[in-house]
């Protein structure tokens, strides 16, 4: 009979998020993972097969649940505002220049390896089918010009937040990178509102 998992596959990729972005993707290690989460370096191994393909899971994670997140705030009294406060909510997860610097090379491998290509875009995919669906839920509610709500509109948040983090990282972290994107995404809804959204 087969032994049954204390640890879930979520408290594993939770951890191995913090140690990617703590050590980067070339340097951390399953046992570093594994002593977050009170497994042996051999457990994960059984589990998931290599490091390489912890990370893949890693990333498929983040299709499933970033999307989920945005979305989210589709049902919020202010669409617009809540989907603001979500991106700022994820920015804030990154603590310093060190760890920016290891998400970057994440996105690096996302870029360069093929399985992982496959990965991100649907990644990207997902995040700005999310914020589109916010944004008809925030024109529903006359946050937002409806005329104005597209999917440009949503190519153009997303590529705001990314931008906002990248240009915060470049300008040698001047604020938080919560600040820098909450800054970027307020001026990018002056084109959806006219004025920007109030938050």
């Amino acid at each position: 009979m087969a032994r049954p998992r204390t640890v879930s596959d979520a408290a594993i990729l939770a951890a191995a998020a913090h140690a990617v972005a703590e050590a980067g993707p070339a340097n951390v290690t399953l046992a570093l993972i594994g002593d977050r989460v009170g497994l042996t370096a051999a457990a994960l191994l059984r589990r998931f097969g290599s490091k390489e393909k912890l990370l893949l899971a890693l990333a498929r994670d983040a299709v499933a649940t970033v999307p989920a997140r945005l979305v989210a705030a589709a049902s919020a009294e202010r669409p617009l505002a809540a989907l603001i406060d979500a991106f700022v909510a994820m920015a804030g997860a990154v603590r310093n220049a060190s760890e920016f610097g290891n998400h970057l090379a994440f996105l690096l491998m996302d870029l360069s390896v093929p399985e992982f290509q496959q990965v991100t875009r649907a990644y990207a995919a997902g995040v700005e089918a999310a914020v589109g669906t916010v944004l008809r839920a925030a024109a529903a509610t006359g946050e937002v010009d409806p005329g104005r709500v597209d999917e440009e509109a949503a190519e153009v948040i997303h590529a705001a937040y990314n931008g906002a983090l990248i240009t915060w990282g470049m300008a040698g972290q001047d604020g938080t990178p919560a600040d820098h994107v909450r800054r970027h995404l307020i001026r990018a809804t002056r084109s959806l509102t006219g004025s920007g959204v109030q938050v």
